[in-house]
């Protein structure tokens, strides 16, 4: 072993022994990120309800909801051009009072989309109802999603039930893991000018378009229902879509405050980027539409009941504010997460109310549905097809059809056009760009020391150009950063006072990131260890979030409604300790990142180039490998800047 590394060892041994584990005085969840994100989420969420609850005329309202809709449609990206759908009927089968027909159409070109449609046997023009459904591995041939399309058909409708990305027959692999897909899809459009809830409205979209077309359909009587991941592409789909004119949305409507202090922020088709910092939230995707919706939940679902209550109370005042009390009705059952044959039937029976009566006449009676799901089992129910007929096509996957494409392939190809457009920017330009687009705030030049071992700086905020007051106090080798909010961020200063003085981040902890800096620390060196957002002592989670694999995940989830990526609020941790440091020990310092948080080294490298260099240990890969990878390397919120590839990939800020 060499010398300067027997050196190095004996160095970080005598420093860790004096180091504690905990810096912060709190226990770990209640000195976490993750906690302090979730208070400014919750505080958002009541400014949206707050917008609603404060509109005093219908001319208020609209205007209120119009505005929405449009930062909504724009923070989902840019919707593909409308191509040919060559729908083409696979099968139809006959049923008493009804017909089955297995259709597969286009969404785009290279996106085939399998579904069912249900129609009454009786001739003329029929109200549709198009239904999504949840996160089943048999997508719309579930025998539960089967049974809706049976319920709606003999009450009248026609029916049509779609397979959603990485579900049923579109899925391109096994196992099943439509999450994960739906956050790998969801987050590499985010890199560039497209989302998951871009990609699956545009699906529904799609699907209204084929409806609309055939000759049994009444296109000014349009319904929309669907249940958990269907119930979310159903409020998404409310409020993007006119010609829908009733929903039904199950199993998701809550409040977005209880839905992240409960069960997290979820995948990726649930979240649009910074919905919550103008305004989104749950209770707009029901008011926006300015149409009859029957909040459909379950007392028992994992979606708090107690926000879906709250959600209705607000929808229930806007609407007496509006003189049109009663339009939405508060449809719930007994139970776990799930349609049943009672929400099924009330949300069938909802619709036709309103696309088949005309809106006359009472809301279905609850108290009598409720005892259909008493005794009731899907397996002795009609639903339509029998489970040799399920499946539009031989092989049950749309990788048979020519012309099929991944995707992956699809956004590989797109960012490569992005890549080839990108305009030239000089580094001015560069350090605006990332600056704006991840919402890194700057530290102002002057640190002032405050006390014996405080100092306290200025913090401009590129986006609203306000400024904070950050204050930072050192003591017993420990160094912690605090926010006006509260939230800390604990640091260990090591070595001795040799310059350049070095800040470390390592995406493992200061546990992983004294064994980084202990060649620095050899070298004679003032080393300050951080544990920046969501890292070490501050990182706690509950990791609920679906398919998260790291524990900042849910973190990054929550930072991305609120619009503030995770990247930036990191990359702005590290240029305030790099200011201290700087001021501390009178010299630029040397930014060491380890592993993920290289991009947010990246960054703050990038917006403030008062740094004597920047070293990468262990580098994570780019973007553009990431993107051309497909689902082999994972993409991950909390290393996302939304449409930052449109400009620059994240290793574009080191040069």
């Amino acid at each position: 072993m060499k010398a300067s590394a027997i050196a190095a060892i004996a160095v970080l041994s005598s420093v860790c022994s004096s180091w504690a584990a905990q810096v912060l005085p709190m226990g770990r969840e209640q000195a976490s990120s993750e906690a302090f994100a979730a208070i400014r989420l919750q505080a958002m969420d009541d400014e949206a309800e707050r917008g609603w609850l404060g509109l005093k005329s219908r001319a208020e309202y609209d205007a209120h909801r119009n505005a929405l809709r449009g930062k909504m449609l724009e923070a989902m990206g840019a919707f593909p051009e409308r191509t040919p759908l060559n729908p083409a009927v696979r099968a139809t089968y006959e049923r008493e009072g009804y017909r089955v027909e297995k259709v597969v159409f286009w969404s785009m070109p290279g996106v085939p989309v399998t579904a069912n449609v249900f129609s009454p046997a009786s001739p003329g023009r029929h109200p549709t109802v198009v239904m999504s459904c949840g996160h089943s591995a048999d997508g719309k041939d579930a025998p539960r999603y089967l049974r809706a399309c049976v319920l709606a058909a003999k009450r009248g409708f026609v029916a049509l039930m779609f397979d959603p990305y990485e579900q049923g027959e579109r899925q391109t692999g096994e196992p099943y893991i439509s999450t994960r897909h739906h956050n790998q899809i969801g987050l590499l459009g985010s890199l560039m000018d497209w989302s998951m809830p871009l990609l699956r409205v545009w699906d529904g979209m799609r699907a209204i378009d084929y409806v609309a077309s055939r000759a049994d359909v009444d296109p000014s009587r349009i319904g929309y229902m669907g249940q958990s991941g269907g119930g979310t592409l159903t409020a998404l789909m409310e409020a993007a879509d006119p010609r829908i004119r009733a929903a039904a949305p199950s199993c998701y409507l809550t409040r977005l405050g209880e839905l992240c202090a409960t069960i997290g922020p979820q995948d990726a088709e649930q979240n649009i980027f910074g919905q919550l910092a103008f305004g989104l939230n749950h209770t707009g995707l029901v008011l926006i539409p300015d149409i009859p919706v029957a909040v459909t939940c379950k007392t028992g679902d994992m979606f708090d009941y107690r926000g879906t209550l709250a959600l209705f109370d607000t929808v229930s005042r806007v609407e007496k504010m509006l003189g049109v009390g009663g339009r939405c009705f508060l449809n719930s059952a007994a139970g776990p997460h799930g349609w049943t044959e009672t929400t099924e039937t009330s949300s069938v029976e909802f619709l036709a109310k309103h696309l088949i009566e005309g809106g006359s006449g009472p809301d279905p009676d609850l108290e009598s549905l409720r005892l259909l799901d008493l005794g009731f089992n899907i397996k002795q129910a009609e639903v339509g097809l029998s489970q040799e007929e399920r499946g539009c096509l031989p092989t049950k996957r749309v990788t048979e059809l020519d012309g099929y494409r991944s995707m992956y392939d699809i956004l590989a190809e797109r960012a490569g056009r992005f890549e080839s457009a990108r305009a030239k920017l000089s580094k001015e330009e560069l350090r605006a760009k990332a600056a704006e687009l991840a919402g890194v705030r700057e530290p102002l030049p002057r640190v002032t020391r405050t006390g014996e071992s405080e100092w306290s700086m200025e913090l401009a905020d590129v986006r609203r150009r306000g400024v904070t007051h950050v204050r930072v106090k050192e003591w017993d080798k420990s160094v912690v950063v605090m926010y006006p909010d509260g939230e800390m961020l604990p640091c260990e200063l090591a070595g001795e006072d040799g310059l350049p003085p070095v800040l470390v981040v390592d995406s493992r902890g200061r546990d992983k990131g004294r064994e980084t800096a202990a060649k620095y620390i050899a070298q004679g060196r003032a080393v300050l260890i951080a544990d920046i957002a969501g890292i070490g002592e501050v990182g706690f989670s509950k990791k609920t979030f679906y398919g998260a694999e790291r524990a900042d995940e849910e973190l990054g989830a929550m930072q991305y409604l609120m619009g503030e990526p995770l990247v930036g609020r990191r990359a702005t941790d590290i240029l305030v300790l790099g200011r201290w440091l700087g001021h501390r020990f009178g010299a630029v310092p040397l930014l060491v990142a380890e592993g993920p948080l290289a991009i947010p080294a990246a960054h703050a490298f990038a917006v403030c180039p008062n740094w004597m260099g920047v070293e990468i240990v262990n580098r994570p890969p780019s973007w553009k490998e990431v993107i051309g990878s497909g689902i082999a390397i994972r993409m991950h919120y909390a290393d996302l800047v939304p449409r930052a590839y449109l400009h620059y990939d994240w290793p574009d800020l080191l040069q």
